[in-house]
């Protein structure tokens, strides 16, 4: 149906809108598509920041669980031959050590 039928059907007027009115529209229209691409850039941005503190929590996570493995076996044997081979650099009395010639 045709706009002008459907306007005389409701008794309405229909009249050609001003040259100001349709710049207002267009600009409003431009301002929209501005801010809709504004605001998908601005999501885009928050959702790789989102990834980055995700794979900081797991990287986070896994130092955690390792840390926590440590204090479990401080006490134990295997957990002082550890420390005294990684941090002190002491060996094993029975451990044969090989080391490459160059």
């Amino acid at each position: 149906m045709n706009i002008r039928k459907m306007a005389r059907r409701f008794k309405l007027k229909v009249k050609r809108s001003s040259r100001s009115t349709k710049i207002a529209v267009c600009g409003a229209i431009v301002v929209s598509v501005i801010s809709l691409l504004a605001l998908h850039a601005s999501t885009q941005d928050a959702q790789a920041q989102v990834e980055a503190w995700k794979t900081k929590a797991q990287q986070l996570e896994q130092e955690k669980n390792r840390l926590e493995d440590k204090i479990a076996n401080l006490g134990t044997l295997e957990g002082i031959k550890d420390i005294a081979q990684d941090e002190l650099g002491l060996v094993d009395p029975d451990s044969v050590i090989l080391e490459p010639e160059n």
